[in-house]
Protein backbone atom coordinates (compact mmCIF):
# COMPACT_ATOMS: atom_id res chain seq x y z
CA UNK A 1 0.00 0.00 0.00
CA UNK A 2 1.16 3.70 -1.05
CA UNK A 3 1.44 6.36 1.79
CA UNK A 4 0.79 9.99 1.73
CA UNK A 5 1.87 11.95 4.51
CA UNK A 6 0.03 15.49 5.31
CA UNK A 7 2.12 17.91 7.00
CA UNK A 8 1.75 21.90 8.19
CA UNK A 9 3.98 23.69 10.26
CA UNK A 10 7.63 22.14 10.39
CA UNK A 11 9.19 24.45 13.35
CA UNK A 12 10.27 24.32 16.68
CA UNK A 13 7.10 23.50 18.76
CA UNK A 14 8.71 26.03 21.57
CA UNK A 15 7.98 28.64 18.90
CA UNK A 16 4.99 27.67 17.67
CA UNK A 17 2.38 26.75 20.44
CA UNK A 18 -0.39 27.64 18.83
CA UNK A 19 -0.77 24.51 17.01
CA UNK A 20 1.22 21.07 16.74
CA UNK A 21 4.70 21.47 14.61
CA UNK A 22 6.70 18.84 13.57
CA UNK A 23 10.70 20.15 14.30
CA UNK A 24 13.07 20.24 11.29
CA UNK A 25 14.59 17.28 13.60
CA UNK A 26 12.06 15.21 13.92
CA UNK A 27 11.02 16.33 10.19
CA UNK A 28 14.32 14.49 8.99
CA UNK A 29 13.86 11.87 11.47
CA UNK A 30 10.55 10.51 9.50
CA UNK A 31 12.30 10.66 6.19
CA UNK A 32 14.88 8.67 6.89
CA UNK A 33 12.38 6.02 8.87
CA UNK A 34 10.24 6.16 5.84
CA UNK A 35 12.96 5.72 3.18
CA UNK A 36 13.56 2.43 4.57
CA UNK A 37 10.41 1.17 3.47
CA UNK A 38 9.18 3.69 0.98
CA UNK A 39 10.23 4.82 -2.59
CA UNK A 40 9.77 9.54 -2.64
CA UNK A 41 7.63 9.87 -5.13
CA UNK A 42 5.64 13.09 -6.98
CA UNK A 43 1.84 12.92 -7.48
CA UNK A 44 2.28 12.06 -10.79
CA UNK A 45 4.54 9.34 -10.03
CA UNK A 46 2.16 7.44 -7.85
CA UNK A 47 1.32 4.97 -10.59
CA UNK A 48 4.52 4.37 -11.75
CA UNK A 49 6.31 0.74 -10.92
CA UNK A 50 8.80 0.57 -7.92
CA UNK A 51 10.34 -1.63 -6.01
CA UNK A 52 9.06 -0.43 -2.82
CA UNK A 53 5.85 1.22 -2.11
CA UNK A 54 5.46 4.89 -2.89
CA UNK A 55 5.08 7.38 -0.13
CA UNK A 56 4.27 11.54 -1.48
CA UNK A 57 5.03 13.96 1.31
CA UNK A 58 2.15 16.48 1.23
CA UNK A 59 2.22 19.84 2.64
CA UNK A 60 -0.99 22.29 3.21
CA UNK A 61 -0.87 26.11 3.52
CA UNK A 62 2.37 27.03 2.21
CA UNK A 63 3.48 28.95 5.22
CA UNK A 64 7.06 29.71 5.27
CA UNK A 65 8.78 27.33 7.59
CA UNK A 66 7.78 24.73 5.02
CA UNK A 67 10.28 26.59 2.14
CA UNK A 68 13.22 27.26 5.00
CA UNK A 69 13.11 23.95 7.17
CA UNK A 70 10.75 21.26 5.31
CA UNK A 71 11.88 22.02 1.66
CA UNK A 72 15.38 22.43 2.24
CA UNK A 73 15.80 19.12 4.45
CA UNK A 74 14.45 17.77 1.37
CA UNK A 75 16.31 19.53 -1.68
CA UNK A 76 19.56 18.33 0.70
CA UNK A 77 18.47 14.75 0.56
CA UNK A 78 16.91 14.77 -3.25
CA UNK A 79 13.28 14.05 -1.67
CA UNK A 80 10.37 15.20 -4.11
CA UNK A 81 7.45 16.55 -2.67
CA UNK A 82 3.81 18.03 -3.19
CA UNK A 83 3.10 21.89 -1.72
CA UNK A 84 -0.51 23.73 -1.89
CA UNK A 85 -0.61 27.23 -2.89
CA UNK A 86 -3.28 29.02 -0.62
CA UNK A 87 -3.34 32.69 -3.15
CA UNK A 88 -5.64 34.94 -0.84
CA UNK A 89 -2.63 36.13 1.55
CA UNK A 90 -0.38 36.77 -1.18
CA UNK A 91 -2.75 38.40 -3.84
CA UNK A 92 -5.72 39.78 -1.21
CA UNK A 93 -3.20 40.63 1.60
CA UNK A 94 -6.10 38.81 4.00
CA UNK A 95 -4.61 35.99 6.38
CA UNK A 96 -7.11 33.35 7.24
CA UNK A 97 -8.37 33.69 10.89
CA UNK A 98 -7.25 30.28 11.90
CA UNK A 99 -3.35 31.19 10.72
CA UNK A 100 -3.96 34.61 13.26
CA UNK A 101 -5.44 32.38 16.24
CA UNK A 102 -2.08 29.95 15.39
CA UNK A 103 -0.02 33.29 16.07
CA UNK A 104 -1.81 35.20 18.35
CA UNK A 105 -1.55 31.92 20.95
CA UNK A 106 2.03 31.67 19.72
CA UNK A 107 2.78 35.04 20.35
CA UNK A 108 1.41 35.62 23.83
CA UNK A 109 1.23 33.11 26.75
CA UNK A 110 -2.37 32.36 27.73
CA UNK A 111 -3.01 34.97 30.35
CA UNK A 112 -1.95 37.81 28.28
CA UNK A 113 -3.76 37.11 25.79
CA UNK A 114 -7.22 36.67 27.80
CA UNK A 115 -6.15 40.06 29.48
CA UNK A 116 -6.01 41.64 25.73
CA UNK A 117 -9.50 39.85 24.76
CA UNK A 118 -11.25 41.06 28.10
CA UNK A 119 -9.47 45.04 27.66
CA UNK A 120 -11.14 44.72 24.11
CA UNK A 121 -14.68 43.30 24.66
CA UNK A 122 -17.86 43.74 26.54
CA UNK A 123 -17.92 41.44 29.36
CA UNK A 124 -21.42 39.67 28.24
CA UNK A 125 -18.97 38.17 25.41
CA UNK A 126 -17.33 35.98 28.38
CA UNK A 127 -20.56 35.18 29.78
CA UNK A 128 -21.56 31.84 28.32
CA UNK A 129 -18.41 29.86 27.28
CA UNK A 130 -19.67 26.42 28.57
CA UNK A 131 -19.04 24.72 24.85
CA UNK A 132 -15.33 25.29 25.80
CA UNK A 133 -14.76 22.09 27.44
CA UNK A 134 -16.67 19.59 24.56
CA UNK A 135 -14.82 21.43 21.37
CA UNK A 136 -11.74 22.06 22.78
CA UNK A 137 -11.29 19.27 25.65
CA UNK A 138 -7.77 18.36 24.31
CA UNK A 139 -6.52 21.66 25.03
CA UNK A 140 -4.93 21.13 29.34
CA UNK A 141 -5.57 24.72 29.71
CA UNK A 142 -8.37 25.69 30.52
CA UNK A 143 -8.17 29.28 29.83
CA UNK A 144 -6.74 28.22 26.48
CA UNK A 145 -9.97 26.95 25.81
CA UNK A 146 -11.92 29.66 26.71
CA UNK A 147 -9.80 31.73 24.34
CA UNK A 148 -10.21 29.43 21.27
CA UNK A 149 -14.07 29.50 21.74
CA UNK A 150 -14.48 33.09 22.31
CA UNK A 151 -12.28 33.49 18.83
CA UNK A 152 -13.95 30.89 16.80
CA UNK A 153 -17.48 30.98 17.83
CA UNK A 154 -18.70 33.43 20.35
CA UNK A 155 -17.44 36.85 18.84
CA UNK A 156 -18.00 37.67 14.86
CA UNK A 157 -15.71 37.13 12.65
CA UNK A 158 -15.45 40.41 12.02
CA UNK A 159 -14.43 41.44 16.03
CA UNK A 160 -12.74 38.16 15.55
CA UNK A 161 -10.30 39.17 13.06
CA UNK A 162 -10.03 42.74 13.72
CA UNK A 163 -8.72 42.24 17.46
CA UNK A 164 -6.27 39.56 15.83
CA UNK A 165 -5.20 41.75 12.95
CA UNK A 166 -4.66 44.49 15.41
CA UNK A 167 -2.60 42.46 18.11
CA UNK A 168 -0.21 41.08 15.32
CA UNK A 169 0.28 44.15 13.22
CA UNK A 170 1.42 46.02 16.86
CA UNK A 171 4.02 42.65 16.85
CA UNK A 172 5.12 42.50 13.48
CA UNK A 173 4.87 46.43 12.31
CA UNK A 174 2.16 45.83 9.62
CA UNK A 175 -0.01 42.94 8.16
CA UNK A 176 1.93 43.17 5.08
CA UNK A 177 5.50 42.32 7.37
CA UNK A 178 3.49 39.87 9.04
CA UNK A 179 2.46 37.98 5.43
CA UNK A 180 6.05 38.45 3.97
CA UNK A 181 7.21 36.69 7.33
CA UNK A 182 4.21 34.04 7.48
CA UNK A 183 4.07 32.24 4.05
CA UNK A 184 5.80 31.39 0.63
CA UNK A 185 6.51 34.08 -1.36
CA UNK A 186 6.42 33.72 -5.62
CA UNK A 187 10.41 33.77 -5.76
CA UNK A 188 10.70 30.78 -3.76
CA UNK A 189 7.81 29.19 -4.96
CA UNK A 190 9.89 29.29 -8.14
CA UNK A 191 13.39 27.80 -6.75
CA UNK A 192 10.94 25.01 -5.11
CA UNK A 193 9.54 24.11 -8.67
CA UNK A 194 12.46 24.38 -10.22
CA UNK A 195 14.18 22.15 -7.80
CA UNK A 196 11.29 19.21 -8.92
CA UNK A 197 8.80 20.21 -5.98
CA UNK A 198 4.95 19.61 -7.26
CA UNK A 199 3.12 22.72 -6.57
CA UNK A 200 -0.75 22.42 -6.86
CA UNK A 201 -3.97 24.15 -5.67
CA UNK A 202 -5.46 24.63 -2.38
CA UNK A 203 -7.55 27.53 -1.85
CA UNK A 204 -7.73 31.04 -1.80
CA UNK A 205 -9.10 32.22 1.58
CA UNK A 206 -9.09 28.44 3.26
CA UNK A 207 -13.04 28.32 3.28
CA UNK A 208 -14.40 24.77 3.73
CA UNK A 209 -16.59 23.72 0.75
CA UNK A 210 -19.93 25.10 0.76
CA UNK A 211 -22.95 22.94 -0.83
CA UNK A 212 -22.67 24.45 -4.31
CA UNK A 213 -20.11 22.98 -5.91
CA UNK A 214 -19.62 25.30 -8.87
CA UNK A 215 -19.54 28.16 -6.69
CA UNK A 216 -17.65 26.67 -4.71
CA UNK A 217 -15.06 26.11 -7.48
CA UNK A 218 -14.91 30.07 -9.22
CA UNK A 219 -14.49 31.22 -5.56
CA UNK A 220 -11.93 29.11 -3.85
CA UNK A 221 -9.86 26.82 -6.65
CA UNK A 222 -10.18 28.52 -10.16
CA UNK A 223 -8.26 31.90 -8.53
CA UNK A 224 -5.79 29.81 -7.37
CA UNK A 225 -5.13 27.98 -10.33
CA UNK A 226 -4.90 30.93 -11.88
CA UNK A 227 -2.64 32.53 -9.85
CA UNK A 228 -0.24 29.28 -10.43
CA UNK A 229 -0.93 29.70 -14.62
CA UNK A 230 -0.32 33.29 -14.04
CA UNK A 231 2.47 33.83 -11.96
CA UNK A 232 4.45 30.13 -11.90
CA UNK A 233 3.34 29.46 -15.42
CA UNK A 234 2.07 25.98 -13.88
CA UNK A 235 -1.14 24.23 -15.25
CA UNK A 236 -2.76 23.26 -11.74
CA UNK A 237 -3.25 19.20 -12.15
CA UNK A 238 -3.28 18.30 -7.70
CA UNK A 239 -5.54 19.65 -5.53
CA UNK A 240 -5.94 19.50 -1.71
CA UNK A 241 -9.42 21.16 -0.10
CA UNK A 242 -9.29 22.97 3.26
CA UNK A 243 -10.44 21.51 6.27
CA UNK A 244 -10.34 18.28 3.86
CA UNK A 245 -13.67 19.60 2.95
CA UNK A 246 -14.84 20.09 6.23
CA UNK A 247 -18.68 19.03 7.46
CA UNK A 248 -19.48 19.02 4.11
CA UNK A 249 -16.75 16.25 3.21
CA UNK A 250 -18.89 13.56 1.43
CA UNK A 251 -21.06 16.19 -0.77
CA UNK A 252 -18.02 17.81 -1.71
CA UNK A 253 -16.58 14.50 -2.75
CA UNK A 254 -19.63 13.50 -4.61
CA UNK A 255 -20.01 17.15 -6.36
CA UNK A 256 -16.67 18.71 -7.10
CA UNK A 257 -15.09 15.35 -8.47
CA UNK A 258 -16.55 16.20 -11.95
CA UNK A 259 -15.85 19.86 -12.11
CA UNK A 260 -12.25 18.67 -11.24
CA UNK A 261 -11.51 16.13 -13.92
CA UNK A 262 -13.35 18.48 -16.43
CA UNK A 263 -10.81 21.15 -15.87
CA UNK A 264 -7.77 18.53 -15.60
CA UNK A 265 -7.39 17.74 -12.41
CA UNK A 266 -5.66 14.20 -11.89
CA UNK A 267 -6.70 13.51 -8.11
CA UNK A 268 -7.13 15.64 -4.88
CA UNK A 269 -5.60 14.25 -1.35
CA UNK A 270 -8.01 14.84 2.00
CA UNK A 271 -7.81 14.47 5.63
CA UNK A 272 -9.00 10.85 5.61
CA UNK A 273 -6.84 8.69 7.06
CA UNK A 274 -5.58 6.00 5.64
CA UNK A 275 -2.87 4.28 3.01
CA UNK A 276 -3.73 4.54 -1.08
CA UNK A 277 -4.42 1.55 -3.09
CA UNK A 278 -2.90 0.39 -5.43
CA UNK A 279 -6.15 1.01 -7.78
CA UNK A 280 -5.71 5.03 -6.52
CA UNK A 281 -9.47 6.82 -6.18
CA UNK A 282 -9.45 10.59 -7.28
CA UNK A 283 -9.79 11.48 -3.35
CA UNK A 284 -6.18 10.41 -1.68
CA UNK A 285 -6.31 9.45 2.20
CA UNK A 286 -3.15 10.73 4.08
CA UNK A 287 -1.61 10.14 7.66
CA UNK A 288 -1.18 12.89 9.67
CA UNK A 289 3.03 13.53 10.38
CA UNK A 290 1.97 13.49 14.39
CA UNK A 291 0.30 9.95 14.11
CA UNK A 292 3.11 7.98 11.80
CA UNK A 293 4.63 6.61 14.89
CA UNK A 294 1.11 5.00 15.71
CA UNK A 295 0.31 3.33 12.35
CA UNK A 296 1.95 0.29 11.21
CA UNK A 297 4.31 1.24 8.16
Amino acid sequence: MNLAVMYHYVKEPAEWTGSVPVSPKEFENQIDRLAKKFEFVAPDELMKKTLKPKCVLTFDDATKDQYENAFAIMKKKGVPGYFTVMSGPLVEKKVPIFHLVHTALSLFNDSELWEKLNDRFDRSKFENLIGAHQIYGYEKSELRRYIKYLLNFTLTPQESRKFLEDIIAAEFGSSDKFIEQMYININEFEIMRKAGMTLGVHCVSHKPFSHDAMNYYKNEIEPCAQFLADRLQIKAEWYTPPFGGGVEAQRMKKDLKSILINEGYKGAFVTTEGFISEKQDFWLKRVDCNKLYSISL
